[in-house]
């Protein structure tokens, strides 16, 4: 016992001595060092008010100006426009949007109501005011604060990360967001960051999958579902921007899908986009194939897989059709995948082979490709989708084509329109 105190005098004592020289300077005589003060720091998470309105605030003292950027569901995402907060006495930054929005859908439109669903928001700190577009722009217009520092909500963890900025996110509920909606009442599947080794880049590299309710409770197969993210995006797009976890727990719980695992990769392993230099299929087949079907219950074969991806993952997933066209019993382009006039005349000049191994393929059950309402406001992809369609025509390549409007895909180039795609296509898969 005795000793057990001496210890214990002689821990407090070396703790007093460490405390001690952090507050003296060099000579022993104290110092005054303030703590380093932050930007911003949180005041609190977005309130969604009785009426569909929503109150973002941010405590930023010190800062000039404070803009609220939001995503405008109709330009490329994650668009937005910058509007200017208004500060309070004790340095409180604050702003309530809605009911209606002024370049929700981008500044030639009149305001648009804030309807319900899942937005993308984040701040500007100090930079210059946004240049209102004149009148009769182009739809994907937006009107954003220039310069200063970009950041997401520090009280909001939800969270993502995209390659110029971070993003948070907030839910207005109401009619139209039960396919996403984090209920209760219904059971939820698993989800988690996996690291692997690649074959490809020597590296080790990552993605999230998703297990469906019950994965871990019994010692039944699996099939899976590979979802490819889009253009500046990576291996979490689909899990924050898209809620594919929710969506899937409700259409399982519903009866409307069976059962089956995600894998959402980060596509980003080099290689163009051209029918036959991209690199992500070698990736795809080389090595998370085999990592799923080593380290997860999974149904193995193509009956058992399904591909799809968005906007420039929807070119990843053609290129991966028409190098391994009996790899997939289903494919998906979701606003990509369409054929520049270059990559059509490369097939049919160099690689005919392709097209014909796409067209007498035994193996594809569903090829889908769909865009959403708006998305020819906002890009010339419409005409390019047009050529495309025309191309697998001539080539009887066979397709599925469903225009966003048919399925509630209203929108443009934005996450709520992949959200509808994965809704619609996933209660299709493995039937």
């Amino acid at each position: 016992m005795f000793l057990f105190k001496n210890r214990t005098r002689l821990t407090v004592a070396l703790l007093l001595c460490a405390m001690l020289a952090l507050v003296l300077g060099p000579s022993g005589m104290a110092t005054a060092s303030a703590p380093a003060r932050p930007m911003a720091m949180p005041a609190s998470a977005p309130i969604v008010n009785p009426n569909g309105t929503i109150t973002f605030s941010l405590k930023a003292p010190g800062a000039t100006h404070v803009y609220l950027n939001f995503q405008n569901m109709i330009g490329l995402s994650p668009r937005y426009n910058s509007y200017l907060m208004t500060k309070d006495a004790n340095g409180v930054w604050s702003i309530t949007l809605g009911p209606t929005v002024p370049g929700l859908l981008g500044w030639n439109n009149p305001p648009a109501p804030l309807a319900p669903n899942w937005y993308g928001y984040g701040f500007n700190i100090d930079g210059t005011p946004p240049v209102i577009p004149p009148t009769n722009p182009t739809g994907s217009t937006t009107a954003t604060a220039d310069g200063g520092v970009n950041i997401a909500d520090p009280a909001n963890r939800d969270i993502w990360s995209g390659d110029t900025s971070a993003w948070s996110m907030v839910m207005v509920p109401g009619p139209g967001t039960e396919y996403m909606a984090d209920d209760p009442a219904v059971p939820h599947g698993a989800f988690g960051t996996v690291r692997y080794f690649s074959n490809v880049t020597h590296t080790e590299r990552q993605m999230q999958v998703y297990t469906p309710p019950g994965y871990n409770h019994d010692n039944r197969r699996y099939p899976v579902f590979y979802l490819q993210h889009g253009g500046g995006g990576n291996d979490t797009d689909w899990l924050v921007n898209m809620r594919a976890n929710y969506i899937m727990d409700n259409l399982i719980a519903q009866k409307k899908a069976v059962p089956m695992i995600l894998v959402m990769p980060d596509y980003n392993v080099g290689g163009g986009t051209g029918v036959s230099e991209d690199l992500y299929p070698q990736e795809l087949l080389g090595t998370i194939i085999p990592y799923m079907e080593t380290n997860y219950r999974v149904e193995p074969g193509a009956r058992n897989r399904a591909l799809a991806g968005l906007s420039a993952g929807g070119d990843r997933v053609r290129n991966t059709l028409f190098q391994h066209p009996d790899a997939f019993a289903y494919i998906g382009l979701f606003s990509g995948g369409t054929l520049p006039q270059a990559d059509r005349d490369d097939l049919v000049q160099n690689h005919s082979d392709l097209i014909t191994n796409v067209a007498n393929s035994k193996v594809t059950k569903l090829f889908w490709i769909s865009f959403g309402g708006l998305e020819y406001v906002v890009s010339n992809k419409w005409k390019n989708l047009a050529d495309t369609l025309a191309f697998f025509d001539q080539y009887h390549i066979k397709y599925t084509y469903v225009p966003g409007p048919k399925f509630g895909a209203d929108y443009g180039h934005v996450w709520d329109t992949w959200r509808k795609d994965l809704v619609t296509v996933a209660p299709q898969l493995f039937k």
